[in-house]
């Protein structure tokens, strides 16, 4: 109940407080943690927002474009993709795409014209190849111990509830919000690094919680004392994070490099990168980012961290209790993968297919893809949601980024039941045991 209560609380704050997806283009601010390694230095003219453009593309149009311009759930921006004039591109960034989640003048702060003007000729310049490194001695390089446990109190030194503790993503201060669920007032706020994007709970002590940014600072939060102990960087680019029902694994996916990293939790030191590579489904080895990570309990079904390879378009299940971290692989999955999530008996993970239109059914003691089942156009559940209904029945759902409905389908069965029309596209929907509502977003 904990576990449950707490992560719908974080997804579900996290997307009041800001849309967790492209389109957004806010310029981050100081904080104790260094934002994002820039590339190599760019003339004045080259800078969007404060940040070299290198820099801002790969943050706020990455997601959808590819983090070297490549393409995605939106199209490849490279220039032999790009035929038209430049005046074209010009009205597209500045109009935005209705529908999408690519709003005009780039969001919020507003993009000038000059800028505009930069990010054309950007991405009608050639890519430059290579790839960004960053090993296993880079990340040790970074670990910082920020309270020593010796330090630490026995008991929580708030009045919080920790069983109904909400956190509240303030995604361009760099800071949680912790509030308590149940009286509603704030109890503190913790430092953090730019775009707090992911939380994760150790199922085995409610002291602690697990938080990675979008530039790969992952964090160990102490919920008595409302702060972070330690920190260290795993990546360049970050998205996804999961931890072992003992509590002695967190593991991260990066789009930059395109790994995960497992972590152990007593020294926040990495112990393995696990490289997300593959062939796609049309046969093409790529590298791929890591679009989605989930965990599963031994008591269930068995102690793994399932992965989602985005460009790969393959699932992957990794046995968390072996100390190689073996991997089982399904391949041809669907296109442009993103999150997944589980019944909550954890023997089905449904995979998102952005590019296929689909939720991939898994059956994940077997490991076999069961079926796939079409939904609306470009899905997108965030955390996802499965329930009960009235007649016995157990449901789930999903809403998209390009379609303003819900999306709902039998567990049993795997065949549509409804389709219930929203304002406008979303990115999230979730509901746990505890409420007998299930809550979607409509932000496009």
């Amino acid at each position: 109940m904990f576990k449950n209560r707490m992560m719908l609380l974080a997804v579900m704050l996290t997307l009041l407080v800001a849309v967790a997806g492209c389109g957004s283009t806010p310029t981050p601010v100081p904080s104790p943690t260094p934002a994002p390694p820039t590339p190599p230095p760019a003339a004045a003219a080259d800078m969007v927002q404060g940040r070299p453009i290198e820099e801002f593309f790969t943050d706020t149009c990455g997601g959808c474009h590819g983090t070297h311009r490549e393409g995605g759930v939106g199209p490849a921006l490279i220039p032999a993709r790009l035929p038209a004039p430049d005046d074209f591109y010009f009205q597209t960034i500045k109009e935005g795409r209705p529908g999408t989640s690519m709003l005009p003048l780039g969001g919020q702060p507003q993009l000038t014209d000059d800028e505009i003007r930069a990010l054309v000729a950007y991405i009608k310049s050639e890519p430059q190849a290579g790839s960004i490194e960053w090993d296993m001695a880079a990340m040790e390089n970074t670990l910082e111990v920020l309270v020593p446990p010796d330090q630490l109190p026995s008991e929580p030194t708030h009045s919080g509830n920790l069983d109904n503790l909400m956190l509240v993503t303030e995604r361009e201060a760099r800071r949680i919000a912790v509030f308590d669920g149940d009286t509603h007032t704030l109890l503190g706020k913790i430092d953090a690094s730019y775009r707090a994007h992911g939380y994760t709970f150790d199922p085995s002590d409610p002291r602690w919680a697990y938080n990675v940014g979008r530039d790969g600072w992952l964090f160990k939060i102490d919920l008595y004392t409302l702060q972070a102990v330690t920190k260290i960087r795993v990546g360049i680019d970050s998205r996804a994070i999961a931890i072992s029902d003992d509590g002695k694994y967190v593991i991260v996916g990066n789009y930059i490099p395109t790994n995960a990293v497992i972590v152990d939790t007593e020294t926040m030191k990495p112990i393995k990168i696990i490289e997300a590579e593959g062939n796609d489904p049309d046969g093409k080895f790529v590298k791929s980012r890591v679009a989605g990570i989930n965990a599963t309990r031994r008591d269930l079904v068995g102690p793994y961290f399932i992965i989602d390879l985005k460009e790969a378009g393959q699932v992957w299940r990794v046995d968390y209790s072996q100390p190689d971290f073996p991997i089982e692989k399904i391949e041809k999955v669907g296109k442009i993968l993103h999150e997944g999530f589980q019944t909550p008996d954890q023997k089905i993970f449904y995979a998102t297919s952005q590019a296929s239109n689909w939720m991939a059914v898994i059956d994940v003691a077997k490991w076999e893809l069961v079926t796939q089942i079409p939904t609306g156009e470009k899905p997108h559940p965030g955390p996802g949601a499965v329930w009960k209904a009235s007649d016995g029945k157990e449901y789930a759902a999903t809403v998209h980024i390009k379609d303003g409905e819900i999306f709902i389908w039998d567990t049993e069965t795997n065949e549509e039941v409804a389709r219930i029309p929203t304002v406008g596209p979303g990115l999230f929907i979730k509901t746990n045991e505890n409420t007998p509502y299930v809550w979607a977003d409509a932000l496009f």
